[in-house]
């Protein structure tokens, strides 16, 4: 187990504010400087401590709090930007911001003590996640009882509160209410579980994607809400605080951050390999890169791709800006269709990451080429659950024939 570290920027912090119209604008002056930690930020297995405070300076913590909880309400499609261009300087960076911003929009979700307990400090509280419900809890009198373990939370070392996932045995079944569960979460603060520093990876190395150990946390049936409440829009906090984001299903929001990450990641393949055309010879023949046309061609071929991914991308973020604008509700259909759309551009996206790789050469391989880190960390969102394309395609599938989800999925 990990002492957890201490965080400057928990409580009443002061924070220096970057100017700029936009995420991207904020965050770009610094972004020469987060590169050059990209290997220092793999070796110590976390973003350090300086990335973090230029995440929270530019406004990503806040880029998606509501206005009445004096955040920065922005668009969705500003903020996967920012994300987008933090990544391609330091793709565990990118990650390590897009994951603790993404989580706000789900606060409101939740009774209005939670979101007083959290937001009342600071809008620039840090909400982390171990979202996957793979702790079953126990149900006792006024709430549950959860013991256990909580895996991959990215960038948990800096997070004042986490966005946990658990089963809870279905009550609604009165049959067999311990054989039947139901998918809930719920929030935890730092002093409620211990960090188990387990993560060791090949791809997106410092993101600090650790182990928090519950041990008999009791938690108030009040504060817990169902993923499906979450999604389809009936939960404690429905209708408390106004804003796109607190009526459009957050599982929606929160996959956003993937093809955002690897989008970045591939704006970072695409530099490296124009700047190592231009210098590379073959080791043999000693023919310039530069001039070499199958290297044109699979230049040309990403950027084309790249581009019209970009416009794909926005075009949905505005489509699910929309929906939560509108106040309407996503029918299944339509939910499982966006769902299945993030993995399609994070799957090409890698596509075109793999493209330029593959014609690099030997040298893109070793540690001092950042090509290897976009080509390792780009596959890291690719091999996400939540970008598994072939799991979207089937459902998405099905239900264009007219065919209910499949457990089997």
């Amino acid at each position: 187990m990990s002492a957890q570290p201490h965080w400057e920027f928990s409580g009443q912090q002061r924070i220096e504010r970057y100017e700029g119209d936009t995420l991207s604008d904020r965050i770009r002056p610094h972004l020469e400087e987060i590169a050059a930690r990209a290997a220092e930020t793999e070796a110590v297995r976390t973003v350090p401590a300086a990335n973090m405070r230029h995440i929270v300076n530019a406004g990503f913590i806040r880029a998606l709090v509501p206005k009445a909880w004096g955040g920065d309400h922005l668009d969705l499609s500003e903020y996967c930007d920012g994300v987008r261009t933090l990544t391609k300087a330091c793709p565990s960076t990118g990650w390590v911001a897009s994951v603790l911003g993404i989580h706000p929009p789900a606060l409101p979700h939740f009774h209005p003590d939670v979101q007083q307990k959290i937001w009342s400090r600071s809008a620039d509280v840090v909400i982390g996640s171990s979202g996957t419900a793979l702790m079953k809890a126990t149900l006792v009198d006024g709430g549950v009882l959860v013991s256990g373990r909580g895996r991959w939370s990215s960038g948990c070392d800096y997070a004042d509160w986490i966005l946990v996932g658990v089963r809870l045995p279905n009550v609604a079944d009165p049959h067999y209410p311990e054989r039947s569960y139901r998918d809930h979460m719920f929030f935890a603060h730092r002093s409620q579980y211990v960090i188990d520093d387990t993560w060791y990876s090949t791809g997106m190395r410092g993101t600090g994607s650790k182990d928090l150990v519950f041990r008999e946390l009791f938690v108030p049936t009040e504060h817990l809400e169902p993923i499906d409440g979450l999604n389809l829009g009936w939960t404690r906090g429905e209708g408390t605080v106004d804003g796109w984001m607190c009526r459009a299903p957050f599982s929606a929001i929160f996959s956003t951050f993937l093809p955002a990450v690897a989008l970045g990641c591939a704006d970072g393949m695409l530099e490296q390999f124009k700047k190592r055309q231009r210098t590379r010879k073959n080791a043999y023949t000693r023919a310039k890169g530069i001039l070499n046309p199958a290297g044109h061609m699979r230049l040309a071929e990403s950027v084309h791709e790249l581009e019209s991914l970009s416009v794909y991308f926005k075009h949905l973020l505005d489509e699910l800006q929309d929906f939560g604008e509108r106040g309407e509700r996503l029918t299944q259909s339509a939910f499982m269709e966006l769902q299945s759309k993030w993995p399609f551009i994070t799957d090409r996206a890698v596509d075109v990451i793999d493209r330029l790789f593959k014609g690099a050469g030997s040298s893109a391989i070793a540690d001092f080429n950042a090509m290897q880190r976009y080509w390792r960390d780009g596959t890291t969102c690719r091999l996400h659950t939540g970008s598994d394309y072939d799991i979207n395609l089937q459902q998405h599938g099905r239900s264009l024939l007219g065919l209910m989800p499949t457990p089997d999925l």
